[in-house]
This record gives C-alpha cells, structure tokens and sequence, in this order.
C-alpha cells in the first residue's frame, strides 16, 4: 500500500494490495473509506454502541470489528510514502 502524500489531500492509503481476484473489494473498501462520516463513526468508536451482539442471524460484531480494523490500518498507521 501506499501513502498519499499530496499536500492538499488527507491522510489514507491507496492502492491496496491484491490477493488473487480481490480487486473488487478491494476498489469497494477504499470507496467506503473515503465516506467521511461512515469512516469518523468506526474511527472514534462510536460504532460498538450501534452493534447487536445478539442477534442470531448476525456476526456478533465480526464484520464490524474487522471493519474496524481494516480502516485504523489504511487511515492510522503510517505507511510507505509515493
């Protein structure tokens, strides 16, 4: 991955590494973390509040935990400048 650097872009990478045929998800996770208010809900952790842990049908809070991660990685870690 990389970093943008622009001076008048924000923080965030680009350009996340492919495994196999994981393109489409890959374009699809970096559209939904360029969507502001989604992304400052799971940064801040507010999410965890909005997260039915039993419903039976769900995840118990995988999906969004991993989620979670997935953007503190791209948004909060430094990574490799361009």
């Amino acid at each position: 991955t990389t970093t943008s650097t622009t001076s008048n872009h924000n923080p965030g990478r680009v350009g996340l590494s492919n495994l196999g045929n994981t393109c489409f998800m890959n374009s699809a996770l970096q559209c939904l973390s360029h969507a502001t208010p989604l992304t400052r809900h799971f940064l801040s952790n507010k999410y965890k509040k909005d997260v039915n842990l039993t419903n039976p049908l769900g995840t118990g809070g995988k999906l969004a935990t991993a989620y979670e991660a997935v953007l503190k990685d791209i948004w909060l870690k430094p990574g490799i400048a361009s």
